[in-house]
């Protein structure tokens, strides 16, 4: 257990929507490898990742449907080895599906994050959960406040992550700098990716 001045790890949900972008997910996880936060996920959150994620590889990569789906299982069964501890038994959040008032289609997701008694639930889709229906103690967070409250908390191991990221590119290769960049020109992550070029710098 952490002594009164430790900083407790967060435990964060993460939902299929920051799972299936390549570039958001591997960002993620490389934190999670370096003791950022500890990741939770469910086998509905995976099975989501594994139809809509298989589908925009079909539609934007051309790959066949079977290709598509071999892809996306072997990114799955890379995130089992890497978290084994990740994947929540519904037993612990199955029961409390009834209960939510979040958006319908996202009730499991919510029943999760209190389930595993986690501290963030890091998602694009907010707005399915008003804050009427989240728990005390659970943040509700997309992907870019997450990171950059992680890179204040968390800077050296947030770099750490990010380098260890860049050494993985080789086609083509990117320095933490020009990876920082492209995330302030994407979609999920654009003020961390300022946040953390300015730290680079």
């Amino acid at each position: 257990m952490p002594s009164s001045g430790e900083p407790v790890r967060p435990v964060a949900v993460l939902d299929a929507c920051v799972l299936i972008p390549a570039a958001l997910r591997d960002l993620l996880l490389s934190c999670a490898d370096v003791g950022v936060f500890r990741p939770v996920w469910q086998d509905e959150i995976l099975n989501e990742v594994k139809r809509n994620g298989s589908r925009l590889l079909v539609e934007r990569s051309g790959l066949t449907a079977p290709a598509a789906l071999a892809s996306v299982e072997h990114i799955l069964s890379r995130m089992a080895d890497a978290f084994p501890d990740a994947g929540v038994n519904s037993s612990l959040w199955v029961p409390l599906v009834p209960d939510m008032t979040c958006d319908r289609k996202d009730r499991h997701v919510l029943a999760v994050a209190i389930g595993a008694a986690a501290t963030h639930l890091v998602t694009d889709n907010t707005r399915d959960f008003p804050v009427a229906s989240r728990p005390h103690g659970v943040a509700v967070v997309k992907p870019d406040r997450f990171r950059r409250d992680q890179l204040a908390s968390s800077p050296d191991l947030v770099v750490e992550a990010v380098e260890s990221m860049s050494r993985r590119l080789k086609k083509p290769k990117q320095s933490p700098v020009q990876l920082a960049e492209l995330m302030t020109r994407g979609h999920h992550l654009p003020r961390f990716g300022a946040e953390l070029r300015d730290l680079l710098a």
